[in-house]
Parts: C-alpha cells; sequence; structure tokens
C-alpha cells in the first residue's frame, strides 16, 4: 500500500481512474461489507483521490443518499460528477415522462452545482422503448442549456451500438472486465466510454472459493482466474485493472472503495498494471457477468 504517492491517475494507455460513489451511499457489491462508507471516511477518500489525480466522480440518485451529500463531502476539491436520469416506471405516458427527466435533472443540478459535468439515462431501454425520442428531447434540451454533456449507461456494448443509432451520445458507460470481454470487436467514435464493473462487484478481488460460494454459476471461472494470475505472479489487482487496459477505446474506469486504504492499493496497482489480454477468460454467460441475473437467481 503506498502512503504518500501523489502522482496522477493517467497511464501511457489514455485510460485514467474515476471514482464511484455507490459506495458512499449504499451497501454494495457482493463481498463488500455489507454497509454504507461513513462520511468521514468518504471525505478521507475523496482528499486522497482528489491527490492522486483523480478529477471524475460517478453518482446517482438511486444510490441513496449521495447524490445530495457529494458536493459537501467533496469540499474544495475540484470533482466533475457524472450522474444518472432514475428509470422511468412501466406505463409511463409521454407528457409525464418528459416532466420525470426534466424533474430528475433539476435535482440533480441542484444538489451538485458547479460539479455536474455529464448525465446518463440510467436505463437504456427507456431511450429504445417507444418514449425514447421525446425522453432524449426533453434532457437535451436541459443539458444543453446547462452546458452538460448527455449519454447512456448500458449493460453491453450491443446495447449501446442501438442507442448510439438513435442518439448522438456524447458518453456511455459500459461493464467490462476479465471476464466480460464484450467490448472487444466494438468501436465507439466520438463516444466517451466509462468502464465499470472492473472487479465484478469484488468476485475477482476475493477468494475463489470465497466468490464461488457467492456466486455458484462463476465458480469455475473464478478459479480460473485464480489460476491464471498465480501462473502470470500476478495479484488479483493488478491482473483486472491490465484486464480493462486492454479494452479498446476506454477513457474511464470507474471504481469503487471503501476506504482510503483500498484506494491506495487501486492506485498502487494502476500505475503498476500493463494491458493484459485474456480471450481464454472471456465469457458472455449472463449468470457471471450480469449483476441483474444475480437478483433474480437469489
Amino acid at each position: 500500500m503506498i502512503t504518500q504517492n501523489t502522482s496522477t491517475t493517467t497511464t501511457t494507455t489514455g485510460i485514467d481512474l474515476a471514482l464511484g460513489t455507490v459506495q458512499f451511499g449504499l451497501a454494495y457489491g457482493v463481498v463488500g461489507s455489507g454497509q454504507p462508507v461513513g462520511d468521514a471516511e468518504v471525505r478521507r477518500i475523496l482528499d486522497r483521490a482528489a491527490a492522486l489525480g483523480i478529477r471524475v466522480l460517478d453518482t446517482a440518485a438511486a444510490y441513496g443518499d449521495i447524490e445530495q451529500r457529494l458536493a459537501g463531502l467533496s469540499g474544495a476539491n475540484a470533482f466533475s460528477a457524472i450522474s444518472k436520469i432514475p428509470p422511468l416506471w412501466k406505463g409511463a405516458e409521454a407528457p409525464a415522462a418528459a416532466a420525470f427527466v426534466r424533474k430528475a435533472l433539476t435535482a440533480s443540478q441542484t444538489r451538485l452545482g458547479s460539479m455536474l459535468g455529464s448525465v446518463l439515462f440510467h436505463s437504456a431501454d427507456d431511450l429504445l422503448g417507444p418514449l425514447g425520442e421525446a425522453l432524449w428531447k426533453e434532457a437535451a434540451r436541459f443539458t444543453t442549456a446547462g452546458g452538460l454533456r448527455l449519454g447512456v449507461s448500458c449493460y453491453g456494448p450491443q446495447q449501446l451500438q442501438a442507442v448510439a443509432e438513435r442518439f448522438p451520445v456524447a458518453l456511455a458507460q459500459l461493464p467490462g472486465n476479465a471476464l466480460d470481454q464484450r467490448l472487444n470487436g466494438f468501436s465507439f467514435p466520438g463516444i466517451e466510454l466509462h468502464l465499470r464493473s472492473a472487479f465484478l462487484q469484488g468476485l475477482l478481488l476475493a477468494p475463489a472459493e470465497q466468490g464461488g460460494q457467492r456466486l455458484p454459476a462463476a465458480a469455475s471461472a473464478l478459479r480460473q482466474w485464480q489460476h491464471h494470475c498465480e501462473q502470470q505472479d500476478l495479484s488479483p489487482l493488478t491482473a483486472a485493472l491490465g484486464a480493462v487496459k486492454a479494452l479498446p477505446g476506454v477513457r474511464y474506469c470507474v471504481v469503487g472503495v471503501e476506504s482510503v486504504a483500498q484506494l491506495e492499493q487501486i492506485a498502487a496497482a494502476w500505475q503498476q498494471a500493463r494491458p493484459l489480454a485474456l480471450p481464454e477468460l472471456a465469457t458472455d454467460d449472463p449468470a457471471i457477468i450480469d449483476p441483474r441475473v444475480w437478483k433474480k437467481a437469489a
């Protein structure tokens, strides 16, 4: 663990680290602590992130109450925040849906103030549905007036491709990691890609036996992953970040932490990691790579 490194988190691959905030508002991850991070530790994490050169924070109205507290916890640190428009309810109609988008954007801007730099639709399905045009038009009107960028959070590159064919997406968030390499073979020119789930909610960093107990469908894949790390004499953390750096077109890797110690370990490993192609570990099995399926199976 590095305690005094103040070097930037930018690497020669052109990918920077961004800091996720879901752990600050919710108990998150299948191998996490099981409770949100306390305010005092959040402040320390944010201060250390700024010192390490991290400038982008990822948040959402759906992440507990962290969106409304984030500006105050950030203090004088100069962060740019990305927030998200919550998913629509079933049966929504166009006028009410447009008003919902406008209200959500106004709330995010009020809470985050000058920190807010970009907004994503939290549900790509909303944009691909019958109200997509109306939703995008309302959001684009708001973000253009406020000098904000507009994009979408997706569950895979094919979904992003479908959205990008309909709308001028400026930035997008996608999952990707050593097991989920679906981004390979896709290209999204003009779209700033933010990668989430680099550690598969912590499963790639946990002992394979523990991970297999938490997610039985992934037990074999996690054993293979652990074996590969041992063969290459790499820590799972360094290997996981190397796998991220090997994925094409990524601008930011969003990581979540529960302590300053975790952040410093990630920052140190980020500097050491080199792009690591692992095609033999790739899977498109949703039971392994899609948390929505985990929830249904729980």
